[in-house]
């Protein structure tokens, strides 16, 4: 494991905030200027705590139109291909 300096896990964690803070602006459409602002705007080193937990169309578009994953694409077409050898034996 290598040795690294605290500048730089304070770099990283001041990049991933202001990543997570840059979609809680503009995908979430929250903004400093409303009336009561969102807690991750207020105190934005909670952002590095953890995930945002979107579920909207844009961030979860395989889910909303039932697109399948390439890995369960591949092992529908290996199991295909197994029942194909298994019925050309007989």
């Amino acid at each position: 494991m290598k040795n690294r300096k605290r500048a730089n896990t304070r770099h990283q964690r001041r990049r991933v905030i202001q990543q997570k803070l840059f979609v809680v602006r503009n995908v979430w459409g929250r903004d400093g200027e409303e009336h009561i602002p969102h807690p991750f705007i207020v105190h934005p080193g909670k952002l590095a705590k953890g995930k945002l937990h979107c579920s909207c169309r844009m961030c979860k578009y395989d889910k909303h139109y039932q697109i399948p994953k390439p890995t369960v694409v591949s092992k529908l077409a290996v199991m295909q291909q197994e029942v194909d050898e298994y019925l050309s034996e007989e």
